[in-house]
């Protein structure tokens, strides 16, 4: 018969893994440790997974104390520490979210900010054409018209337009795709690459 929970009976018989010894160490001090790391955690269920923790690990390993008194420090010491453990660990997670979260967005602004840094090159590109080849190549190109309806809105022959067209892809490719400093980057080239074909 155990005669009290800070002696050296129950010490050796959660040594030995006495089961008895382990459910009545469990039922006295499972409340105390229960309130202690729902002080911590605040949550319920995250309190009780982190008491279980330290009773499976009571239960699974060996550990040694001088004296059965230091049960009692022992067990509120190990909840502490799983608390402290289980808040670094949700702090990290939020920290790496934070991380994922901000380059998301960072990658959004730089494609944004790409995609407009084309759009200007080609708007410019476009108002340099000759007047007559830059207004063909819009009714083309933006409102979708194709050669015999340009001819026909502009009283032009189609090998006229056809002409004029051929003049502003090559412009257009010599302005977009092959520019004196010839720093396009390579998604970029393809985007105009496309767009051009498009045409």
């Amino acid at each position: 018969m155990i005669s009290g929970l800070y002696s050296q009976e129950v010490l050796q018989g959660l040594q030995a893994r006495d089961r008895a010894v382990f459910a009545r160490v469990y039922e006295h001090f499972y409340p105390l440790l229960f309130a202690t790391a729902r002080k911590y955690l605040g949550e319920r269920e995250q309190a009780e997974e982190v008491v279980q923790d330290v009773f499976l690990r009571l239960w699974e390993k060996d550990f040694a104390l001088e004296h059965a008194a230091a049960l009692k420090s022992y067990l509120f010491r190990a909840v502490i520490n799983q608390c402290i453990n289980h808040l670094q660990r949700h702090r990290l997670l939020e920290s790496h979210h934070d991380t994922i979260r901000h380059l998301q967005e960072e990658s959004y602004l730089c494609t944004f900010l790409e995609e407009q840094e084309l759009r200007e090159r080609i708007h410019y590109a476009v108002e340099r054409l000759p007047e007559q080849c830059r207004r063909i190549f819009k009714l083309s190109r933006y409102s979708g018209l194709k050669n015999a309806e340009i001819a026909h809105e502009l009283q032009l022959s189609v090998k006229t337009v056809e002409n004029q067209m051929t003049i502003a892809l090559r412009q257009l490719k010599a302005a977009l795709l092959d520019p004196p400093e010839k720093n396009i980057p390579a998604a970029d080239r393809l985007k105009l690459l496309l767009w051009l074909l498009s045409i």
